[in-house]
């Protein structure tokens, strides 16, 4: 027996809850039968922290948990302060995100959720099929954040990981600028990679502190924990904290060409290219997708997350950073040594106009990024 649905969301992370979060705002699943289906169940914990930045009140501006006018970006010779206005930079924890979605979500009158994996995903003619638990079932669209395990080796496109390990502190003396986030310092050792910390103040006592490395090259967690204690020692306090939680992960950042969608399969989140390649923020360039995707709804027009010729700027950036062309220290933070830090965060968004584009692009190495630009464009066509 097939248990048959309207709708069903493979996957109950940031994009599915987001997806029929906002679908359910804009009142377009009335008379649907929904399915969610995620081996988790409902998420609940404080299991990850999204940071963004943007200009305006988003969707979720009622759960940012702290918001910083200033940044800081380091390396070991030049140390920036810069006044992002008009962005501000934001975070928001997943404890207060599923709150608020769960709680919508749970107003769709038809909806089932499964704690269960999705498996064998096909769309067959205007059908998807999968299984979940050992049941069959069938929807008309399917929307699914499943990942792609992409292997480096086997695509033509650039690809590094971003992988990171972060410790919310409390110290036992005032140590911080709550006003202040440090959004780039690479005040450590490269070893020939991309490798800095961001630093997130709640207060004058309690921050969140990452590293992040772009490489496909991975550490233990005992690596990562040296790292952030040393860097913690070197540039805040000698003192001693808490460690009161942590988290981690990886971020696939590739210019991949990741399918939209596959009849009435469509794909959301990472697995749809959400992720910004060359940074690897997810959640704003989300939002934006899947508010406009609920505003067209049932209309799945152009859903693509990013422009395209960002998706080139982004591919060259990526590949000077695969080969080694230039050292990521000297690359990202000439680039707020040499521009406006808004124009800056406004390219990072995709958000630039082109001219803005021309004048982002003089500030840095014209020749080897024209190269390397030109190069993925023949790539990209082959």
């Amino acid at each position: 027996m097939t248990n048959r649905y309207d709708i069903a969301v493979l996957g109950g992370g940031l994009a599915g809850l987001s997806l029929l979060y906002h679908l359910q705002r804009a009142g377009k699943l009335a008379g649907k039968k929904i399915a969610l289906i995620d081996p988790e169940g409902r998420k609940e914990a404080h299991d990850r922290s999204w940071s963004f930045w943007e200009a305006a009140s988003g969707p979720f501006e009622d759960l940012v948990y702290h918001r910083w006018p200033l940044v800081t970006v380091h390396d070991k010779k030049r140390n920036l302060d810069c006044d992002i206005s008009p962005y501000v930079y934001k975070l928001i924890r997943s404890t207060e995100f599923y709150a608020h979605v769960n709680k919508v979500i749970d107003e769709i009158v038809d909806l089932e959720r499964v704690t269960a994996k999705a498996e064998d995903v096909k769309a067959v003619g205007e059908v998807v099929h999968f299984t979940a638990g050992g049941a069959a079932y069938s929807a008309g669209l399917a929307f699914s954040s499943l990942p792609l395990h992409l292997r480096p080796r086997q695509i033509k496109e650039p690809y590094l990981d971003q992988h990171f390990r972060g410790w919310f502190i409390e110290t036992e003396e005032d140590t911080f600028d709550p006003g202040k986030a440090s959004l780039m310092d690479f005040r450590t050792p490269q070893h020939g990679e991309a490798r800095f910390f961001y630093v997130m103040p709640f207060s004058k006592r309690k921050a969140l502190i990452e590293i992040a490395i772009f490489s496909n090259n991975h550490l233990t967690v005992p690596e990562y924990d040296a790292l952030l204690k040393t860097y913690i020692y070197d540039h805040w306090t000698e003192n001693d904290y808490k460690v009161t939680h942590t988290e981690g992960g990886n971020i696939p950042m590739t210019t991949y060409p990741f399918p939209v969608r596959d009849r009435n399969l469509i794909y959301i989140g990472m697995r749809g290219g959400a992720t910004r390649p060359s940074t690897g923020y997810t959640f704003l360039g989300l939002q934006r997708q899947l508010t406009k995707l609920a505003r067209s709804f049932p209309d799945l027009g152009n859903i693509n997350p990013w422009p395209t010729r960002h998706v080139m700027y982004d591919a060259t950036l990526l590949r000077i950073l695969q080969n080694g062309e230039l050292p990521a220290d000297e690359l990202f933070v000439d680039m707020f040594a040499k521009n406006p830090p808004e124009r800056v965060l406004a390219f990072l968004n995709g958000e630039t106009s082109f001219t803005d584009e021309l004048r982002f692009m003089w500030t840095a190495d014209v020749g080897l990024f024209g190269r390397r630009f030109v190069g993925e464009a023949i790539k990209s066509l082959g």
